[in-house]
């Protein structure tokens, strides 16, 4: 495992036992605030999180050039099939939908702003190895 990716795991485990901790105590305070199934999505963004810092890595030491074209594509992806997620859980769940899509909301927020910041800082430091 390269170290850029290590180091990544690190601080997304981090992130994510962060946001599971302010979820925990939030709930206590304001249950019906949250979906039941926010755990679930927590988990769902740790490992699409992963993957994607895995795949767009790739993507820039293959193709340094084509980067920013491949991250900008990938993100659409990956919207697209958040929306769809969002779609089909809140047909299905209507009484649940409105928690459900606010708290993915801010999960997608949380986890794109983290991802984006790793990624600046990578590019920025030429810290991506071959």
């Amino acid at each position: 495992m390269n170290p850029e990716l290590r180091n990544y795991l690190k601080k997304i485990l981090i992130l994510t036992f962060a946001a599971a901790a302010l979820m925990a105590i939030a709930w206590q305070f304001v249950p019906e605030w949250f979906s039941p199934v926010m755990p679930f999505v927590l988990a769902f963004f740790l490992g699409s999180s992963i993957l994607s810092f895995s795949i767009l890595q790739k993507k820039a030491i293959n193709e340094p050039k084509r980067f920013v074209t491949g991250f900008l594509a990938h993100t659409v992806i990956r919207m697209f099939v958040y929306l769809i997620i969002i779609l089909v859980y809140g047909l299905s769940y209507r009484s649940d939908a409105v928690n459900f899509i606010l708290g993915f909301f801010v999960l997608y927020t949380i986890f794109t702003f983290f991802e984006v910041m790793q990624f600046i800082r990578l590019t920025r430091n030429n810290q991506i190895s071959r």
